[in-house]
C-alpha cells in the first residue's frame, strides 16, 4: 500500500514555504518538512500569491492509496 501525507503535513509545508518567501524575499519551487515519525515530506509549491506584506502558497495533497476528500 502506497503511503501519502496528511492534510496537516501539507498545511505545514505550505506555511513553511510562505514564511520562507515572506522573510527572505526569494521564491521557492519546493519545500521539505520532517514529519513526526522522521520521514521527509517533499512538497512541490503549485501556487504562490505575494503582496509584499503577505504570501500565500499552495501544495497538492497526495493521500496515497487511502485517498479522502482532501486528496488532489
Amino acid at each position: 500500500m502506497r503511503e501519502g501525507f496528511t492534510t496537516g503535513s501539507c498545511a505545514a509545508a505550505a506555511a513553511k514555504a510562505a514564511a520562507y518567501m515572506l522573510f527572505s524575499g526569494r521564491k521557492k519551487e519546493s519545500i521539505d518538512i520532517t514529519v513526526p515519525r522522521g520521514d521527509v515530506f517533499h512538497a512541490e509549491i503549485v501556487d504562490v500569491m505575494s503582496t509584499g506584506e503577505c504570501v500565500r502558497c499552495a501544495v497538492v495533497k497526495d493521500g496515497g492509496d487511502d485517498p479522502d476528500v482532501t486528496s488532489g
